[in-house]
């Protein structure tokens, strides 16, 4: 089919017989790949704006009307209103077999110019991300009137405004989380290899990408922990209650559940260290993140031992000290060099097994 023809048909200025040669491709070609891509190249092709002279609907109902009605002209007779109903009946099939095919473009049209706005709105819309430097903690405050706290070296990605039916958000690292309350849209962090869904709720997540696992503990309300799922919103793994710590293994795709009834995997947000009981290797972790210093094990007999301390306002040093004091540790600090492109290196600690 000619694109011209179909140009022409669009804009009714096609003759009886090209008339019949659209209507019959139409009829053949309907819903096939080959009508689709000849009617998207008729809408790229057609100007966005096509001024059209408004018919005079008054002048021809009267017209029509002046046909029909017996009496008006003094030659009218038996044989004129035969013509006319025959005439009338064949315009108002001919317009029935003409509305298809209008309906189908017009409705074909419709649909492409959502699809395109949706596509065109998707990629408009614009992202944010946050940073946490390697010895703050940082607020965010999100278009919902959520608030997020990110933990030293976290980041948080989101849109600069929220889709209608959802919110979600992208973290990096470890975030204390305040979602505002909208049980008809959820609230959904991406952290990694889970999903975390809330409608009004507060918890925490860790998951930065080095570690190899992320744990997720609720302070209030109610999650539901998923596994991402192409094409779908996900396999929920869990819902979590309050209290609840959630430990999802990376290596082997396991989940640990279990209870905690205090601050310490969310006292972060308000400048505190909580350890209960905690091995040294975790011990070491935290305080890697909480100091941005390079502490090293030069004893593994030391992960044998377990802590329970809660350091405010302590210094790396005084906090080492304080570590020495209670557990059998020796440790060497090291100081901060400067490099050639003017940063410095990260203060070194050795730990050792005092004899």
């Amino acid at each position: 089919m000619n694109i011209d023809l179909i140009k022409k048909y669009c804009n009714n200025a096609c003759t009886v017989e090209e008339l019949n040669l659209v209507l019959k491709w139409f009829e053949e070609f309907k819903g096939t790949p080959e009508e689709k891509e000849l009617l998207l190249r008729v809408w790229e092709e057609t100007p966005d704006y096509v001024e059209i002279d408004e018919p005079d609907f008054e002048f021809i109902l009267d017209k029509v009307h002046h046909r029909l009605k017996p009496g008006q002209t003094a030659d009218f007779n038996r044989e004129n209103i035969r013509k006319n109903e025959s005439f009338r009946h064949y315009f108002i099939r001919a317009a029935a077999i003409l509305l298809i095919p209008v309906l189908t473009y017009s409705f074909y049209m419709t649909f492409k110019y959502q699809s395109v706005k949706k596509v065109r709105s998707s990629e408009l819309q614009a992202y944010n991300e946050v940073f946490s430097s390697v010895d703050a903690i940082t607020k965010v405050t999100l278009p919902d009137g959520s608030n997020v706290w990110l933990n030293h070296s976290s980041s948080l990605r989101y849109p600069s405004f929220f889709q209608a039916n959802s919110r979600i958000v992208e973290l990096k690292g470890e975030g204390y989380f305040e979602v505002a309350h909208n049980p008809d849209v959820p609230f959904i962090v991406k952290a990694g290899d889970i999903q975390i869904t809330a409608t009004g709720t507060v918890f925490n997540i860790l998951a930065y990408p080095e570690e190899d696992k992320i744990e997720t503990s609720l302070i209030s309300g109610k999650v539901e922990l998923k596994m991402p799922e192409p094409g779908s919103n996900g396999i929920t793994q869990m819902k979590m209650k309050p209290t609840d710590l959630a430990i999802f293994q990376k290596t082997n795709n396991e989940l640990i559940i279990r209870t905690v009834k205090d601050d310490r995997y969310f006292s972060w947000k308000d400048g505190k260290l909580v350890f209960n009981m905690e091995p040294m290797g975790e011990v070491v972790k935290k305080l890697r993140r909480w100091y941005n210093a390079d502490i090293q094990i030069n004893d593994p007999s030391l992960l044998d031992l377990n802590y329970t301390a809660t350091f405010v306002h302590e210094t790396l040093p005084q906090v080492m000290e304080l570590l020495a004091l209670i557990t059998p540790i020796s440790y060497s600090i090291s100081d901060r060099k400067e490099m050639k492109n003017g940063s410095f290196t990260k203060r070194k600690i050795i730990l050792s097994h005092r004899r």
